[in-house]
């Protein structure tokens, strides 16, 4: 295997570039042993350019990455004693035993990608000839300390309000749509059936549930924690630029009983500790005297949330910055260092950035805070009463930069078992590209999961299923060639996939034997669904998009909402019963499944539609402008095989509707209107 010196000469030879001749070998070493060079001849009366700038600068870069990487070597040789864990499957992990551990290996990640990354030579050299050399390597090394092994104990003490509650709540409203019974999901709106919370920025924006009569009463800073009453709750304070460059805001909320669980994004990435991840815990029993009971912070770039009782369970993405190469969690504003042996990384990962998951109980705050960290990034996360599994895409990049890459891609998927604190259990990679977090489900302890990947520069479709340790035991590889994965779900042992660009059809795929997983049946459609909904097992509810093929551009462009209603009674033979489409229309629901709201009393559903007209296109296809906007919803069931509306209705204002509840015989529309955040209401029909 060639030294690290071998590989920086092969590279300048490969390159082309020829040093000038009083930069040669021999001039170098007189100049270093402090003799006066010897002149070397010059063609007279021949200008020539002066390399001398460029290639010390790139001599400069070139020694530096080299003694970055040997002193990394050599440091993990003589410090690194790191122990072994092995997952189901057989894969290793390395648990860390000491900060200085930890910090080996973020400075061995770094320097490998100097060395074998081109791009990362010519920023070195760029930030030479700019006065930033050096930057880099402080911006990950900057600032360590030695081996501190403190251990991470968070713990205060806190107690939930009591349930006087300020006024009745209805015994009928909606909830979050879920993906798995059991398992809570926090969205943008929640309502009690008293109130209805909205996330507003760094706020959170409380209004009545009371019909027509409704009205803001409320807006919790989450970052101040001050409550402006209803008097005060129109005014908010001048725009404070500091506050806008700090990008705290609400982006997440969960209600149990008498508690708000607020989930926070602090992107103020310059701070002591970079993008964090702040949960707060609210008593709302007094709706005009929120208080906060406890909150929770962890490191990184929030990813996804889910709730099992009273057990918050958050994931975020952690890149190491500065003197910051250790992750962080724990109660309050100030928590302290995840301990080294809580943090693992797989053999020889590519990339420092980690992910962090933490388990938090919401309603026993001297319950200490777990938290786990493994070297991988988050996407997004599929879980269910015992397991979480967390995936993220790895493209295969083949540019100079990251700017550059095929579409030929795979899925790391790791699972973390919650039934006895968090533990990791089993890693996998599997080709292509998951869509969302409805394309994973767990059924009989398998794994079931559908991708979009490339095969000979086309997409192509696929579903694994996996044992409890991650291993495929079957797979349907290769179906429905240019074509790419838009909505999935699964209903017991059978799988429902609908893909999009040519046919837009729906297929039917037996799991009953998980190890030869088979396509039964398919039926076309126009349009396609990006969410499936079953009704009940015979029939399945798509919600997505309408498309329309235009003469004048030979494209099928997307029009509008539709929806289309599946018989699957016949699994080799599914039937599409009915379908209706909204031209010029669109919803959050094509791209956001819990804008889907359902009423289990009345059986049927609501999701915002807003009504978009720009204009039109002449025989001669010129474009003729007719603007007309309206906000609205949608109230729609499904009876004897057909979709019903209930009630269509379009609002005297322009905003969009984001989301849609219902309390008692009322739905409630919110919207970003011109003072801010607004609600608009219409009773049931």
């Amino acid at each position: 295997m060639k030294n690290e010196m071998d590989f920086l000469k092969d590279k300048i030879n490969e390159s082309g570039v020829k040093a000038p001749d009083d930069m040669d070998e021999r001039y170098v070493l007189d100049t270093l042993r402090e003799v006066t060079p010897k002149p070397i001849a010059l063609e007279p009366k021949k200008k020539r350019f002066n390399w001398k700038p460029l290639v010390a600068a790139a001599a400069l870069v070139l020694v530096a990455a080299v003694g970055t990487v040997i002193g990394v070597r050599i440091y993990q040789q003589n410090l690194i004693k790191d122990s072994t864990i092995t997952l189901n499957g057989g894969l290793s992990l390395r648990q860390f035993n000491s900060y200085d551990e930890l910090k080996a290996e973020v400075d061995r990640i770094h320097a490998e990608r100097q060395r074998t990354d081109p791009g990362e030579v010519i920023n070195g050299i760029s930030d030479f000839f700019s006065g930033n050399f050096g930057a880099k390597a402080d911006h990950y090394n900057g600032g360590y300390t030695s081996d501190r092994d403190m251990a991470a104990e968070s713990s205060q003490t806190g107690s939930t309000g009591s349930s006087s509650g300020s006024g009745a709540a209805s015994d009928s409203h909606s909830e979050t749509y879920k993906q798995v019974d059991g398992v809570d999901e926090a969205d943008i709106i929640k309502t009690d059936g008293r109130f209805i919370y909205c996330a507003d920025g760094s706020y959170i924006t409380i209004f009545s549930a009371k019909g027509d009569a409704s009205e803001k009463v409320a807006t919790l800073n989450t970052m101040t924690q001050n409550v402006a009453t209803a008097d005060e709750a129109d005014r908010r304070p001048d725009f404070d630029y500091e506050g806008y460059y700090h990008a705290y805001y609400v982006t997440d909320l969960y209600l149990r009983g008498d508690r708000m669980i607020a989930v926070c994004k602090d992107n103020s990435y310059y701070g002591d500790m970079g993008y964090t991840t702040v949960v707060h815990v609210y008593d709302i029993s007094d709706i005009y005297n929120i208080k906060e009971l406890d909150s929770m912070t962890q490191s990184g770039y929030y990813t996804s949330s889910r709730m099992i009782g009273d057990t918050l369970y958050t994931v975020s993405s952690y890149t190491p910055y500065s003197n910051r190469y250790i992750p962080y969690c724990g109660a309050g504003s100030t928590p302290e260092e995840i301990p080294a042996s809580c943090i693992y990384a797989v053999e020889n990962p590519d990339s420092e950035s980690s992910l962090v998951v933490s388990a938090y109980d919401t309603a026993d705050f001297s319950a200490q805070t777990e938290s786990k960290v493994i070297f991988g990034g988050a996407q997004d996360i599929y879980c269910n009463l015992e397991n979480l599994y967390v995936y993220a895409t790895d493209y295969d990049y083949t540019g100079w930069y990251q700017g550059f890459y095929s579409t030929n891609a795979k899925s790391r998927i790791l699972k973390i078992s919650l039934t006895d604190g968090l533990s990791f259990t089993a890693y996998t990679e599997i080709d292509g590209v998951i869509d969302d977090q409805y394309a994973l489900d767990e059924y009989n302890g398998n794994l079931r999961v559908a991708t979009t990947s490339v095969k000979n520069g086309r997409d192509v479709n696929n579903l694994y299923v996996m044992d409890e340790n991650l291993g495929v035991i079957g797979s349907v590889n290769g179906f429905a060639p240019d074509e790419s994965i838009k909505a999935v779900r699964y209903m017991g042992d059978t799988a429902y996939v609908i893909t999009y660009e040519e046919t837009d059809p729906l297929f039917v795929i037996d799991l009953s034997d998980p190890r030869s997983p088979e396509i039964l049946g398919e039926v076309k459609i126009s349009g396609f669904s990006t969410m499936l909904v079953p009704v009940d097992e015979n029939t399945i509810l798509g919600l997505g998009y309408y498309t329309e093929e235009k003469e004048y551009t030979d494209l099928e462009v997307q029009e509008g909402f539709k929806l289309a209603l599946f018989d699957v009674s016949d699994k080799a033979h599914p039937q599409v019963l009915d379908s209706l489409s909204f031209v010029d229309c669109d919803s959050s629901v094509q791209y956001e499944p819990k804008a889907l709201v359902y009423n289990p009393d009345r059986n049927d559903f609501v999701v915002p539609l807003n009504y978009h007209h720009y204009g039109d296109y002449d025989d001669h296809g010129e474009f003729i402008a007719d603007e007309d906007y309206h906000g609205g919803m949608l109230n729609f069931k499904v009876e004897n095989g057909r979709i019903k509306v209930v009630d269509q209705y379009k609002a005297d204002f322009t905003y969009d509707v984001e989301r849609c509840v219902y309390v008692g015989d009322t739905i409630y529309m919110t919207y970003q209107g011109y003072y801010g955040l607004a609600i608009d209401s219409v009773k049931y029909r």
